[in-house]
């Protein structure tokens, strides 16, 4: 599918890319540690709960798609890229929004630099619940309307919000809540994702990466994940319409700090979604990832400590990134997951 979003995408859909979708936690707590990745992806990944364990980081090609038929016809090399940024809007998160935020400038400009120079990009932030604290009606007069949205100015129960604005996975257009932007972001022509020519592009991105600290405490990024490549929302008339393409390479960033497991899945699961959303071309993926990291002295206590995510990332193999949500400056991270994009922009060929 173009940018018109003609037929359907596969079977990517989510089932919580609805509004009024409960939080919930998912069973198992085998994950004891998170792994570190480097540049090329995890070297050993422990059980995520909800699958079986793997010992290495081979990705996971075998999904009964032969990705050749797909990747078969057209110009080798990418011309075009779609960022999803998946950012956690729990309250612990105001200073990984803000080292995100800061980092965002250098990272474009590399990639500007690195890849073709007339390549066309798709810019999209979504948090990760549909259930934030000053979605309305705000429960006025609680202990949470005190500490998360009455300090908001605007108050951010004031807020007028759109259906998208309240759907799982929808790109974020108007954070509300406090450390929130409590504006809607000038994103041009009405889209709820950024172009390059995007007017005051790093900016913007501030506003709409703002996302805040008022997000339902069970923060569900591989959820937000999945719903924002779902149909539903990329089709014609979704949130989303015409950000995910089939001729681009899709480059997945998410941020979280959560030491316990609050996706409904498992690893294998999402991933398996994620390559259906791109017709079944693993190579059309990176996927690069912010998390807890115990053996480098970030986060502890959780019943999962970033594992099922870490698992995640190493089922990607070369095209996945781990790094730790404790740095504070995210720069080096995102200098290392320019390498690895520019090598699978390289090798990437576009479905005729």
């Amino acid at each position: 599918m173009a940018c018109g979003g003609e037929g359907g995408r596969g079977s990517a859909s989510d089932s919580n890319s609805g509004t009024g979708s409960s939080s919930a936690s998912s069973g198992g707590t085998g994950d004891a540690t998170a792994a570190t990745a480097g540049s090329t992806g995890a070297t050993s990944q422990p059980t995520d709960g909800g699958g079986a364990s793997t010992t290495e980081a081979e990705p996971k090609f075998d999904l009964g798609v032969d990705t050749a038929d797909v990747t078969s016809a057209g110009e080798k090399g990418c011309r075009k890229v779609d960022f999803l940024f998946v950012i956690d809007n729990s309250a612990s998160m105001e200073d990984n929004q803000a080292a995100l935020i800061a980092s965002f400038p250098g990272f474009i400009d590399k990639i500007q630099t690195t890849l073709n120079a007339d390549s066309d990009y798709h810019i999209m932030v979504v948090d990760t619940d549909d259930d934030g604290r000053c979605a309305q009606p705000c429960k006025v007069g609680t202990e949470d309307y005190v500490e998360f949205c009455a300090p908001a100015v605007p108050n951010a129960c004031e807020a007028e919000l759109t259906e998208c604005d309240v759907t799982r996975g929808a790109g974020v257009l108007h954070p509300v809540g406090i450390f929130a932007s409590n504006a809607v972001c000038p994103v041009a022509d009405g889209r709820r994702y950024m172009l390059l020519d995007q007017p005051d592009l790093a900016s913007v991105f501030s506003c709409v990466a703002s996302v805040g600290t008022a997000g339902n405490p069970s923060e569900r990024p591989m959820n937000g994940m999945t719903a924002a490549l779902s149909d539903a929302l990329n089709d014609v008339g979704g949130c989303n319409e015409g950000f995910l393409r089939d001729d681009a390479l899709l480059v997945v960033t998410f941020i979280s700090d959560d030491n316990q497991r609050e996706d409904v899945g498992n690893a294998d699961g999402w991933y398996d979604e994620v390559v259906k959303a791109k017709l079944g071309n693993t190579s059309a993926v990176v996927v690069a990832g912010l998390i807890p990291q115990p053996d480098l002295g970030c986060g502890g206590g959780g019943d999962t400590n970033g594992a099922h995510w870490a698992k995640f990332i190493g089922l990607w193999g070369t095209h996945g990134l781990a790094g730790s949500v404790c740095d504070p400056d995210y720069s080096p991270f995102f200098s290392k997951a320019v390498d690895i994009i520019d090598e699978a922009c390289d090798n990437f060929t576009p479905p005729a």
